[in-house]
């Protein structure tokens, strides 16, 4: 048996590779009952579909991705760990001013209930010792916030 040449491999080659060319593409058929059918082989009455061109997207560096969503992660967890110490910030500070207003700087108003001396006195000292409480609380929770990592963009 005879051996090709390279001239006849070569000229194989391009006549198959136009072959493919010539039978390539997506057409639309539709039938009698309005069926729409899409193939890439073309029948008697179907149309050839032109198709917008392939948009090829260059691949993206991994680490970066990961090193960007590793951040936002840590953004997300220190915006909702500020929020929540903002949060009781905000209650203790409403509390402290309730306590404020009611201990009227050491003479709050007697209840009726306090008919007893001793009863508004221990009333006075529960509050002097709540905002007492509460002014360390509210100092904590600040010393919190600035020890709080700063959130990045």
């Amino acid at each position: 048996m005879k051996r090709p040449t390279k001239l006849s491999c070569l000229l194989l080659a391009v006549l198959t590779s136009y072959a493919c060319l010539a039978f390539s593409g997506v057409y639309k058929h539709v039938d009698e009952h309005g069926n729409v059918t899409y193939s890439n082989v073309r029948a008697n009455d179907a149309k050839k579909v032109d198709l917008p061109p392939i948009v090829v997207v260059p691949p993206v560096d991994s680490v970066d991705i990961d090193a960007r969503i590793k951040q936002r992660r840590e953004n997300t967890k220190n915006r909702e760990q500020r929020e929540a110490v903002e949060g009781k910030m905000h209650e203790e500070s409403t509390r402290l001013d309730e306590l404020r207003k009611e201990y009227k700087g050491g003479t709050p108003d007697r209840l009726g209930s306090e008919r007893n001396y001793q009863r508004y006195l221990d009333r006075v000292e529960r509050l002097k010792n709540e905002i007492n409480i509460r002014e360390e609380n509210l100092n904590t929770l600040r010393d919190e916030q600035r020890n709080l990592p700063a959130i990045s963009r």
